[in-house]
């Protein structure tokens, strides 16, 4: 009998698993609702905010605007009943536009639609399309721009295969105010580079290039560390801590780090190249540590000094040059979490860029002011130099 009762129990529970169910409005169907008044319009760069008088009706919930952008594709903006007013976001021009609005009710029944017309300002891929600039680097061209919107947009840098077909090689997307990328890994033979700036509904800039279309990349290379050493001024701190050594942090071995004591921030730590150089660029390699990056005692602010001759055993600071207070960022901008992105960037290394007009030099002094983790000490893993040897 038990068996049965069960069976049963079953088959009724795969019935009603079977049963199709329509969603339907929770609510029944009352009739159009009455339109938005009063609406105002702001113009803004790249689209608009609208405001409007909401029908005094029990059961309206939200606006919506219907509008197509510059590409011809359609967009929805919808704004709940505890707000009057909507943008629409996403053109690239400024010729004038129709958006259709409509109040809603609970049970999704639109209003008739009030017309009104926007003509959108200079559009945030524009603004900084218009900043962009391609100049000969090392190894390859430097891209930068002033995005001063701070808009969501994508950086596409192009340059020619080994076919002369231009080819996307690199896609950074930033938000930031001032932006700086090279491309990298070329001979210093003239050739082509281009920028092409995104944003996020599918509009784009033309190609830009350089004047002239080609640079010559400047000659680079990775400065050879069986010449350089770490120095040990008198006011440096000692980075042979925890299974840290001093050497270990140009040892060409990720695994290994240097470990300042407790209590040492701000660290500085003094470079001897072994040679004089043009530097274009340090990179710095965090400690993989627990499996992560962007924790413990991970460099996260530091400042960069350079001396050109031998420096004072005392580390005398009036005799160095600071060209550089920056900080490791992380690409997602996340907070406490890491991403796929964050932890390939910090595998790679993090790239800070020197002033191409800064003259040659032999030593470099590196600062580490703060960690990831706001330890008192801090454990990078190594130091990478480029440049030309002088």
């Amino acid at each position: 009998m038990k068996k049965i009762f069960l069976q049963i129990i079953v088959l009724a529970g795969i019935l009603q698993a079977c049963t199709e169910k329509e969603n339907t409005p929770i609510s029944k169907a009352t009739g159009k609702p009455e339109q938005v008044t009063d609406v105002t319009v702001v113009n803004e760069p790249g689209g608009a905010t609208i405001t409007y008088r909401i029908p005094k009706q029990p059961d309206v919930i939200s606006v919506k605007a219907v509008y197509k952008i510059t590409t011809g594709k359609q967009y929805e903006a919808v704004a709940s009943m505890y707000n009057n007013k909507l943008s629409v976001l996403g053109y690239n021009d400024e010729e004038e536009h129709e958006v259709l609005l409509y109040t809603v009710n609970r049970a999704q029944e639109m209003s008739d639609p009030v017309t009104c017309k926007i003509k959108p300002m200079r559009s945030p891929l524009k603004l900084t399309a218009a900043t962009v600039g391609v100049q000969t680097d090392f190894g390859g061209a430097r891209f930068t721009w002033m995005n001063e919107l701070k808009t969501p947009l994508a950086f596409e840098m192009y340059t020619p295969d080994s076919l002369g077909r231009m080819t996307l090689v690199r896609v950074v997307s930033s938000q930031i105010l001032e932006g700086l990328q090279s491309l990298r890994g070329y001979p210093p033979v003239s050739r082509v580079f281009g920028l092409v700036v995104k944003d996020n509904y599918g509009n784009r800039s033309d190609t830009i290039f350089p004047p002239g279309k080609t640079l010559v990349p400047l000659f680079e290379e990775r400065l050879p560390k069986n010449v350089m050493k770490i120095m040990k001024l008198a006011n440096d701190q000692n980075f042979t801590n925890w299974e840290g050594t001093d050497q270990k942090l140009i040892d060409d071995d990720l695994t290994s780090f240097g470990h300042s004591p407790s209590s040492s921030l701000p660290a500085p730590f003094t470079l001897d190249l072994g040679v004089t150089a043009k530097v274009s660029r340090i990179v710095l390699f965090q400690r993989n540590f627990s499996s992560s990056y962007y924790n413990w005692g991970n460099p996260k602010e530091f400042d960069v000094y350079v001396k050109v001759g031998a420096p004072s055993q005392s580390g005398d600071w009036s005799e160095w040059k600071k060209i550089m207070e920056t900080e490791i960022v992380k690409p997602s901008g996340s907070g406490s979490t890491v991403t796929d992105e964050d932890l390939r960037t910090a595998e790679n290394g993090h790239e800070f860029t020197f002033d191409l007009a800064q003259e040659p030099v032999r030593y470099i002094r590196i600062v580490v002011r703060s960690t990831w983790g706001s330890t008192t000490f801090t454990h990078p893993a190594e130091i990478d130099v480029y440049g030309e040897r002088q």
